[in-house]
């Protein structure tokens, strides 16, 4: 009895067809990783400029106010929250909200991060947080 597959293997042609579907399987797994690992870089960057907007705002919240007019803390301000990433800039404003009398005067607090990588592909990132304190 003779079988269907002989001990002859496989032709060129078919070899050249294999390696090119995995050629074509590879190249695309590829594309992904790489897209994959900039969405990455690209989340860790916003969650630490969040981060720092959310330290800022907290700090900003928590510093006394004056008795007269102009509160104690800067009314805005721009600094760099980590000095090992000369990209990232935090800046902060703060005003009266609106036409409020003392004791119970409102402030606005705007607090802005702004991230620049480091890749020119990437754009610039900005987290705005606001929230307003009372005296």
């Amino acid at each position: 009895m003779r079988t269907r597959w002989d001990a002859r293997g496989m032709t060129l042609i078919e070899v050249l067809v294999a390696i090119s579907i995995i050629t074509v399987a590879l190249l695309a797994l590829l594309g992904m990783l790489s897209g994959g690992s900039l969405e990455v870089a690209a989340g860790g960057g916003q969650s630490k400029s969040t981060g720092y907007a959310r330290q800022q705002v907290e700090q900003l919240r928590n510093q006394p106010l004056c008795p007269a007019a102009p509160p104690c803390f800067p009314t805005n301000g721009t600094d760099n929250p980590d000095p090992g990433n000369p990209g990232l800039v935090r800046t902060w404003t703060i005003t009266s909200s609106g036409p409020t009398v003392a004791p119970n005067r409102l402030w606005d607090i705007t607090v802005t991060v702004t991230s620049t990588q480091a890749s020119p592909a990437a754009a610039a990132q900005n987290i705005t947080i606001q929230t307003m304190r009372a005296e």
